[in-house]
């Protein structure tokens, strides 16, 4: 999985790092960043082989995002991620919110939190060629 270049946003800086060490020695280039805004800026000036999103974000969640990724590049994969946020119904909402992404665009939906070897298998199944 060596050859694959992957955005990441999330406006958590403690989890960008864990993806960071959990991708690192694991694809070609990790590039992390908080704001979703400036994802779509950096997606004009690079091409990428995976965008990974959280959806809980400030400014444009990961929905919208998925959404508008989607429209200006539809064959870029989109992994999104959620546990739901902060409420007792954690685990609906968390499913909720990751079918709605699919339904706007995404390629693959993960569950947070999720270990290194779950990582791995939803970036090798979201950029693998048909």
């Amino acid at each position: 999985m060596q050859d694959i270049n992957i955005l990441i946003v999330d406006d958590d800086e403690d989890i960008l790092m864990l993806y960071r060490h959990y991708l690192i020695e694991e694809v070609s280039q990790v590039d992390c960043i908080s704001d979703p805004r400036e994802a779509i800026k950096r997606l004009k000036f690079k091409k990428y082989d995976l965008l990974i999103t959280d959806i809980l974000m400030p400014f444009l969640n990961g929905i919208e995002l998925t959404k508008e990724v989607h429209e200006i590049y539809p064959d870029l994969p989109v992994l999104v991620c959620s546990e739901g946020g902060t409420t007792e119904a954690r685990e609906i909402v968390a499913g909720i919110v990751l079918n709605k992404a699919i339904s706007f665009g995404a390629t693959f939906a993960l569950k947070k939190p999720f270990k290194k070897t779950e990582l791995l298998a939803s970036i090798k199944e979201s950029t693998k060629k048909d």
